[in-house]
């Protein structure tokens, strides 16, 4: 009889497990060199059960939690933290440049990695949020206030607004920095997710890239979202974050 409430506990410790680090969502453009999603690293200042993200250099299974991160790395006025070599101990050398932001009020976190200082090798961009009690209204429309990361220098962070029209499952919008736009397009949203095949990329008002987005949202009565686009010319791959207006 003890052997078999042991054996319960443990199941229900693993089912427990299970559950809360399915609360974290996470996605990437690439995941050949990183991989976005549920921390599993227990050292130093990092916490498993996190949203976080794991390095090609150490293993992608291997990921640490941003809050962690922060902490080496604290935002700029911009709200974006930046990890840039040489990154120190040594042993995390080779890791390559990583920008990330935190959207406010949630433990929802997008950026992007590159192999280089320049931002242009193996570029990647990524988010990973919790979603525990995330609902989406079935009705009504709602706009948000986001942000987005596409080769980040300092001072070239992407601002706009999205419209979400839950009634007709599609979100809109588009982010801008001044030079470069990125519209999403029409995305159709399904569940807490988000997707679509319709965005694109242009610069001077001219086309440069085309390709699609995905995403999620975070929160009660979907307070917050984050996602990426996935372009035929991932220079301009971009990954935003925001949350609803008031």
């Amino acid at each position: 009889m003890k052997r078999i409430n042991l054996a319960l506990a443990a199941l229900a410790a693993a089912t427990l497990a299970g559950a809360a680090q399915a609360a974290v969502v996470g996605d990437q453009s690439d995941n050949t060199y990183v991989e976005a999603g549920v921390s599993t690293v227990n050292a130093g200042p990092h916490v498993a059960g996190r949203p976080g993200i794991g390095v090609y250099t150490m293993g992608t299974t291997k990921k640490v939690d941003f809050q962690g991160l922060q902490l080496f790395a604290a935002p700029d006025a911009n709200g974006v933290s930046s990890l840039v070599q040489p990154i120190s101990p040594p042993s995390h050398s080779g890791m390559g440049v990583f920008h990330f932001a935190k959207i406010a009020g949630h433990n929802v976190y997008y950026g992007e990695w590159s192999k280089d200082v320049a931002g242009t090798d193996s570029r990647t961009v990524y988010y990973a949020g919790d979603n525990a009690g995330t609902t989406v209204p079935g009705s009504g429309t709602a706009t948000y206030t986001v942000a987005g990361l596409s080769q980040y220098n300092g001072s070239n962070k992407l601002n706009g607004t999205l419209t979400a029209n839950f009634g007709a499952a599609q979100l809109s919008g588009s982010l801008s920095n001044g030079s470069l736009t990125v519209d999403i397009g029409t995305a159709a949203i399904s569940g807490t997710g988000f997707s679509g095949n319709g965005a694109s990329a242009s610069v001077a008002g001219s086309t440069v890239a085309t390709g699609g987005i995905s995403g999620q949202f975070f929160g009660a009565n979907a307070a917050a979202l984050a996602g990426i686009t996935r372009f035929d010319d991932r220079l301009y791959d971009t990954a935003f974050g925001g949350t609803k207006n008031p």
